[in-house]
């Protein structure tokens, strides 16, 4: 009994001491290394995906779709398109 405690105590510790020796100072910063900062200045522009949604309407019986380009304002199909009869 005593001599499993022992053993587990040795392995246990051996874990330890073997993560330790990988690499012991991973969480000390470098003292000389310069840090630096990017700051995004407030006249750059962020490039974002395009918002597009489907419109649906009916007409002549049929449901009918066209997407819409909400960042830029235009339509994306150039015709309506039938989905199904209404």
């Amino acid at each position: 009994m005593a001599l499993l405690k022992l053993k587990k105590g040795l392995v246990a510790s051996g874990i330890l001491l073997a993560a330790l020796a990988v690499n012991p100072l991973s969480a000390v910063p470098d003292a000389q290394a310069p840090a630096t900062v990017c700051a995004a200045q407030a006249e750059e522009a962020a490039p974002y995906a395009d918002v597009i949604y489907f419109v649906y309407r009916t007409y002549n019986g049929w449901v009918q779709r066209r997407r819409w380009n909400e960042t830029r304002g235009y339509w994306v199909d150039p015709y309506w398109m039938n989905v199904k009869p209404a």
